[in-house]
């Protein structure tokens, strides 16, 4: 709350503080800790604090009969602690700190269940995550050439050439970190952790630290010519987390597919500019994405811990509250009139039908907003209108406890009443936004368009023949074959050379050379060397002068 009003004084007095600590220098590079406080910075941590605060007391109680309890709360505040760091340093060396701090720890918490397949995800994550680290390295190394890694300072050097290579790299770590298209495999993998971890790290802070430190570089990248490369990348982003959101059906991977494709959403406002409506759109998406995180937790804790929307049905008889805070965040989702999202997405839509795009964009756009609306309306079907068919489970636990419910209903509240707030707050100049009544509408039509197809297609999709369904399952569903692509060519071949290299080199040549050949033959020069040395002072003597002759000579 003190973030928060800090964060309001900040916008509303339009100031910045800039703290300073130095630690030592090298070579004219200042390495220092530096505390960037404006009202980016101070809205964000406030979020972030809101949002875990109200995590933590949900995992408090989610988390009661775990073993290892304690450890899961120590690694979240790790995390938050790591997010901090992230989130107010305008110096690339401590956003490393935070950033590889974020890897390191949602890594831990991934494979938190350790069974196999929280492992061969927490290997996925850790790898690529890895990547972004090496990327952020690199332009560290390229900004050696500045003596500073403040990017505050990086304006005035705008004309100058490997600024480009810099950019480039802080725009591949952000993708890394952000999962868009050559790295997404690992987010829906990332499910894997325990219910709270995926609200807090996997919607609406790890994946959102990539977008941040976009728009913390916002002066320097809107000056390349990226914006288009990068434009094509979040469409394609999109378009496919879409279509995997519809043909899949674990519950927490659809919620991990939409996280991807409002990351992606953001990524496109990026590139059309609108840097205040991408933070914007940041923070509300954390809001309502936590929230259906920790509904759906309920959920799947109320089903006997079983993740498959198939199994479900009817929820809102069985568990009303629950039922209802889903359906609000899936509204929200949709951008639905008068909640939170709406004020920043259909600001956005109205936004991108205004610029002068082609028609590529525009059609991928549209069509990404009718998937959105597309799986929102399968979820809903799913979980609220089919019979209950889990008769396996008939003790079904109607265990909404009232922590749980405490911390849901306190962002829920805010999620709902506190839009038009935060838009008011934040933009307090609009651009003219003029549209014909038909596009002005195309929201609302794209929405009743694709509550009529759903109902269209699901009587349809029954009747298909199975072989069609059997590709598009294993096409679509599996992220256009990209994980297959990324666990047999990356992974298994780092792996097999690891093996290769253990067994052959290390147990094998390297045993048979080093240890006993090459050791033995260095013990048997030593033995000679002493041996000379001992008999006779005269060799000391030559080999002094020797030397000295060679330093006389040699040195200019």
């Amino acid at each position: 709350m003190f973030f928060f009003i800090m964060g309001l004084f900040m916008i509303y007095f339009d100031k910045f503080f800039f703290i300073e600590y130095m630690f030592f220098f090298f070579n004219s590079c200042l390495v220092l800790y530096v505390i960037l406080i404006d009202w980016m910075s101070l809205m964000f941590i406030s979020f972030v604090f809101l949002i875990s605060s109200m995590i933590l007391l949900y995992s408090m109680e989610y988390m009661n009969y775990d073993f290892n309890k304690s450890r899961f709360l120590m690694l979240m505040n790790f995390f938050i602690m790591f997010m901090f760091c992230l989130i107010i340093s305008p110096n690339l060396i401590s956003i490393l700190l935070g950033w590889d701090g974020l890897g390191m720890v949602s890594f831990c918490l991934v494979v938190f269940y350790q069974n196999k397949k929280s492992y061969s995800s927490g290997l996925v994550t850790v790898i690529l995550n890895r990547l972004g680290d090496l990327f952020i390295i690199m332009s560290m190394i390229w900004m050696l050439n500045f003596g500073s890694w403040n990017f505050i300072l990086i304006d005035y050097y705008i004309n100058l050439n490997y600024l480009f290579f810099i950019m480039l790299m802080i725009m591949f770590a952000s993708l890394t970190k952000s999962a868009q298209i050559p790295f997404s495999s690992w987010l829906p993998l990332a499910m894997a952790a325990p219910t709270p971890v995926s609200s807090l790290v996997h919607s609406s802070t790890l994946v959102t630290a990539g977008i941040y430190l976009m728009i913390r570089f916002n002066e320097i990248f809107l000056q390349f010519s990226f914006l288009n490369y990068l434009m094509v990348v979040s469409c394609l982003t999109m378009l496919m987390a879409g279509l995997n959101a519809i043909f899949e059906f674990d519950l927490k991977k659809i919620i991990a597919f939409s996280t991807l494709s409002q990351m992606s959403f953001m990524f496109m406002i990026l590139c059309l500019g609108k840097i205040d409506m991408c933070f914007f759109y940041l923070l509300m998406h954390a809001l309502f994405k936590s929230m259906m995180f920790l509904s759906a937790g309920i959920l799947i804790l109320n089903m006997n811990n079983n993740q498959d929307i198939r199994k479900m049905g009817g929820l809102i008889d069985y568990l009303p509250f629950c039922g209802l805070i889903f359906m609000f965040t899936l509204m929200s989702l949709c951008g639905f009139p008068f909640f939170c999202s709406f004020y920043s997405k259909d600001l956005i839509f109205e936004y991108f039908l205004m610029m002068n795009l082609n028609f590529f964009f525009f059609f991928f756009f549209l069509f990404s907003f009718l998937l959105t609306f597309f799986y929102s309306i399968r979820v809903i079907y799913y979980l609220m209108m089919m019979n209950f068919s889990m008769y396996n489970y008939m003790m079904i636990i109607k265990y909404e406890s009232k922590i749980l419910i405490i911390s849901m209903i306190f962002i829920s509240f805010i999620m709902i009443f506190f839009g038009s707030f935060f838009m008011w707050l934040m933009f307090y100049k609009f651009d003219l936004i003029l549209l014909e009544f038909k596009f002005k509408i195309l929201s609302i039509l794209i929405l009743f368009f694709s509550i009529w197809f759903f109902f269209e297609l699901n009587n349809f999709l029954f009747s298909m023949s199975y072989f069609i369904s059997l590709f598009n399952v294993f096409f679509f569903g599996m992220m256009w074959n990209l994980l297959f692509f990324k666990i047999n060519f990356f992974l298994n071949n780092f792996l097999y050379i690891g093996f290769f290299s253990l067994k052959v080199i290390e147990v094998g040549w390297i045993e048979y050379n080093l240890n006993s050949g090459l050791i033995f033959f260095l013990k048997k020069l030593i033995l000679f060397s002493q041996n000379i040395f001992l008999n006779s002072y005269k060799v000391y003597i030559l080999l002094f002068f020797l030397w000295f002759l060679i330093i006389f000579f040699f040195n200019y």
